[in-house]
């Protein structure tokens, strides 16, 4: 992979511009940028917080890749204990401050790569899979690209529309989506095992898996034994018990 600078980590306020109930559990926050614009790799993730320091710093992924107007979104989880994202859910409102840092984080692509990519998602794990395949799109490169997202019920589906909408204007890109707890159109169960009705040979892929920590190990596994080599295989694994922020960026990340 070809070596890529590493962005200037920064700490600046932003305006809430939106907030949206995607799911029952999950909404989606936007962002606008009132200073500098940050610099991030698609994939990478932030630290939130409000602006008068009575919120814990957490950690988010963007869900967006980089824009001209310097807007992010990310996708927060409602954790019972969570107090970032209950802050998020509850309290914050258009027009309120935030503060965010950052970037931070290694689950990025090389905008280089020309191999075929598959992308596994489940929950707020979508947020930085969507950042990628978003980037992926806007340049040539890829030959293929297959987002496969896994949800308890059809409510549950995010995205399904900009998803579909992706899809007609790009034939390269295929989305799936599989539920998991809930009876409709196929494709149904859980997404190691649905691999290898997708591709029975993954020898060739880049492969990027977000979400919970036993969803991430369980589609990594399912993926080396289709041959996806192990250096190849990109994690971002996703907690959602609150931890607390000790000053250092982490490798694994809450949406608390």
């Amino acid at each position: 992979m070809a070596a890529i600078a590493e962005p200037t980590s920064f700490e600046e306020p932003y305006e809430a511009i939106g907030v949206e109930h995607r799911t029952a559990t999950i909404a989606e926050l936007w962002l606008r940028p009132l200073a500098g614009i940050l610099e991030y790799r698609p994939g990478e993730y932030v630290l939130l917080a409000d602006d008068r320091g009575e919120v814990p710093p957490r950690s988010f992924s963007v869900a967006n890749a980089p824009r001209s107007d310097g807007l992010i979104s990310l996708l927060v989880t409602r954790v019972g204990e969570g107090a970032t994202s209950l802050w998020v859910h509850d309290r914050l409102r258009v027009g309120q401050m935030a503060s965010v840092s950052g970037p931070f984080g290694t689950f990025v692509d090389d905008p280089a790569a020309t191999a075929p990519a598959l992308f596994l998602a489940a929950g707020s794990g979508l947020a930085p899979i969507r950042a990628l395949v978003e980037a992926a799109l806007a340049r040539p490169g890829r030959r293929e690209l297959t987002l496969v997202f896994s949800a308890r019920t059809e409510a549950d589906v995010i995205d399904r529309e900009r998803f579909g909408q992706w899809q007609a204007e790009h034939e390269r890109f295929r989305f799936i989506r599989t539920l998991t707890r809930a009876t409709g159109p196929h494709a149904r169960g859980r997404i190691p095992a649905l691999l290898p009705e997708l591709s029975a040979d993954l020898s060739g892929h880049d492969v990027f898996v977000a979400g919970a920590p036993g969803f991430v190990r369980a589609c990594a596994t399912a993926a080396e034994a289709l041959g996806a080599r192990r250096e190849r295989v990109k994690t971002e694994v996703f907690f959602v018990e609150p931890q607390p922020w000790t000053g250092e960026p982490a490798q694994v990340r809450q949406p608390t």
